[in-house]
Order: structure tokens, then C-alpha cells, then sequence
């Protein structure tokens, strides 16, 4: 009898595990001034709450309830975040940054404070998300300063500054300036190693990878990449990196260890996007892939094809595409959330 028990008592946790929810991903759509909430167990966009102007990238805090956009601007650059409650599925308010034009690239430090790029001041600032408050600031002086990457062993920030072509190195908790990594015009994505020893940044004009050694911040190795290479993401175990390439339709996959890339991923055989793009290769409007993320369970990727209104879920196995699912407008900027919203 207990032996009965015994085996009964682990179906029904193997069962409760097999029945653990996926969560939910926050998508930025910046055509249509929103941001999705996606359903990841059935593959459904729950609802579109209003953002601010041109909103492009998005942040999590690290219990998962709260969503904080980037409201980037269009013709007309914007200084503010929207900050979202994800389980209400509502806008809760705008933080306005004044002299902080062109907010982009975002990541939450701790339960209260995110940091954001400023393109215009050139700097990479601390805002506090319940006080309102831009409490530091760090000028990078460079040029671009877009996409922004941060090592939770170190506490450091790797800011992607475009049009100068470099990496400014930030340490966050003494707020200041360590390095300015010279590289080409054109470095946009990058992420640093789940275990900090290693920044990826790629560079979309002469379509390379660049290695980094995180601790001396000298280049470790140079790799060829796809037309337009401009998003990087690792997996959470640090085992891949992925590369997300805009003018060649598809997703790189490159093993870490190896730096070697192993397999491309092609999206030409989305389902059908909001444009009625079907399964056949469509040259004359291929995907456009820009933003990507990945789930923590590292199972899952999921990238944005943004001409397609389409979120492409990779499985990582055996690094085919899975499902789609529909989103707004040019969706770009993701983040998951490990909440199931009803």
C-alpha cells in the first residue's frame, strides 16, 4: 500500500509540473504606440495597453508584476516610461525623465530602480519607479547610446553606443565611468554572459560579432555574422548565444564554448502575419527579426518579425520554430514574465 503511495505521490507532482504555466511575454509594438500581453500556453495576445509616442524596448521586475516601456519618440524624441501593471493588465503612469530624450534601452537593478539609455544627454541613467525620480546619472559622451546589457554578478552595465561605434562600461553601484570600449559605427546588440565573463556585441553595418573579455575588456575574438546583425541574446544556461539579423530573414544560433556558428533559423516560414505573409518564401517582403528574448527555463526563444506583426516561439531542442503569434504593430522590444494572467 504505501509503495502505491509512494508512486502515486509522484505522478501527481510530475503532473503538476507538467501543468506549470509558461507565463506571459510583454512585446512593445512601436507602430502602434502599445505593448502586447501574450499568452505562452496558448500562444494568444491577451490585450494592448496604450504606451507613450515611438515606445520601443521593455523591462520586468524581477517578481514579474510590473512592465516598464521606453517611450521613445518618433519624429519628435520622447523623455518618458509607461509603467504597466502586468496582472491588471493597465497602464498605472508615465514617469517624465525632462532632459532625457530617447529613452531605449532598459533593465530593472532591483525591485524599485531601472536603468535607461539616453540617446540625446548621452548617458545611461537610475530611475526610481516608485519615487519618479532620475536618482543618478552617467554620461557615456558618446554618440548612440542605445542598447543596454547588465551583469547581476557585478553589478556593471554594458551600454551599445551606435553611431560612435564603442561600449561604455558602467559600474552601477558607484555610478561611474570604468571604460570606453573603441569599436566600429554600427554596434548595436549586445548581452553579457550569464556568468559575466563575456560580452557579444554585434555590429549591423559590417554584419561581425565581437567577443570581449568582460574582466580586461579586450577583444578575445571576431566572428563573421548575417546582413544587418543587430540583436544578441545568450541562453540562460550560457551555453549559446543567438543573433537576431534584420536584412537576411533569420536567426543565428552560435555555440559559446566553440564560438562557432552551429545553425541558422529561418523565418520565411512564419505562419501567416497581420500582411497575409504565408508559408511560402516571399522575397520581395521578407521577416524583418529585430527583438528576441528568451524563457528562463532556456526551452524557448522567441523573437519579433517586425514587418510581420508576428512573435516567432524557437524551441530550443532542436532550434526549429514552434508556434506564432500575433501582436501589434512592428512589435521589437520583448520581456517575459513568469505570470499567468487571466
Amino acid at each position: 500500500m504505501k509503495k502505491w503511495l509512494v508512486i502515486l505521490w509522484f505522478a501527481l507532482l510530475s503532473t503538476k509540473a507538467a501543468a506549470q504555466s509558461l507565463g506571459s511575454l510583454m512585446v512593445v509594438n512601436k507602430g502602434g504606440n502599445t505593448m502586447s500581453i501574450l499568452d505562452l500556453d496558448l500562444n494568444t495576445e491577451l490585450t494592448r495597453i496604450p504606451t507613450g509616442e515611438g515606445s520601443h524596448e521593455v523591462a520586468v521586475s524581477p517578481d514579474g508584476k510590473i512592465a516598464v516601456v521606453c517611450n521613445y519618440g518618433n519624429q519628435t524624441p520622447n523623455n518618458s516610461l509607461t509603467i504597466i501593471d502586468i496582472a491588471q493588465k493597465s497602464s498605472i503612469k508615465k514617469i517624465d525623465l525632462g532632459i532625457y530624450q530617447r529613452p531605449h534601452g532598459i533593465e530593472f537593478i532591483n525591485p524599485d530602480e531601472v536603468i535607461v539609455t539616453s540617446e540625446v544627454a548621452q548617458a545611461l541613467i537610475k530611475v526610481n519607479i516608485k519615487t519618479d525620480a532620475v536618482t543618478e546619472v552617467v554620461k557615456t559622451n558618446q554618440e548612440g547610446s542605445h542598447i543596454v546589457a547588465y551583469c547581476k554578478a557585478d553589478g556593471k552595465a554594458y551600454v551599445a553606443n551606435r553611431r560612435s561605434g564603442s561600449v561604455s562600461v558602467v559600474d552601477i553601484k558607484g555610478n561611474k565611468l570604468l571604460k570606453t570600449i573603441v569599436l566600429k559605427p554600427g554596434t548595436e546588440g549586445l548581452d553579457i554572459s550569464p556568468n559575466g565573463k563575456e560580452l557579444w556585441v554585434a555590429n549591423q553595418i559590417d554584419s561581425t560579432v565581437t567577443i570581449i573579455n568582460a574582466r580586461t575588456f579586450k577583444e578575445e575574438a571576431l566572428l563573421s555574422a548575417h546582413e544587418n546583425a543587430i540583436r544578441v541574446k545568450f541562453l540562460p544556461n550560457g551555453k549559446y548565444s543567438l543573433i537576431s539579423n534584420a536584412k537576411t530573414g533569420n536567426v543565428s544560433v552560435y555555440d559559446v564554448a566553440a564560438r562557432r556558428l552551429i545553425k541558422d533559423i529561418d523565418l520565411f516560414n512564419l505562419d501567416k502575419g497581420v500582411d497575409g505573409v504565408g508559408k511560402a518564401k516571399d522575397l520581395k517582403n521578407p521577416p524583418i527579426p529585430v527583438g528576441i528574448t528568451t524563457h528562463p527555463n532556456g526551452k524557448f526563444v522567441y523573437i519579433a518579425a517586425v514587418n510581420y506583426g508576428t512573435i516567432a516561439v524557437i524551441n530550443t531542442a532542436n532550434w526549429e520554430v514552434v508556434a506564432t503569434i500575433r501582436a501589434g504593430a512592428s512589435p521589437d522590444g520583448l520581456y517575459h514574465s513568469p505570470l499567468k494572467i487571466n
